[in-house]
């Protein structure tokens, strides 16, 4: 993997916790982005994973509406 596609995973992943790729509930939106940092972080990208989790938490704490 290259950075280009960490950053496309990066930008799918906040897409997918704001309602905008998939339709999903907000339980399996959450379990689609803990997909995607494992990936990451296996490819050794601990930046996109950080801001990934930072964007994870701002959803499940409720500032990201469920739509």
């Amino acid at each position: 993997m290259d950075v280009q596609r960490a950053n496309d995973l990066l930008r799918y992943g906040i897409g997918v916790l704001r309602g905008e790729n998939i339709v999903a509930s907000p339980k399996g939106r959450v379990q689609i982005v803990l997909i995607l940092m494992k990936e990451l972080a296996s490819e050794g990208y601990w930046w996109q994973t950080k801001i990934l989790q930072y964007w994870l938490h701002r959803a499940q704490g409720g500032e990201i509406p469920a739509t």
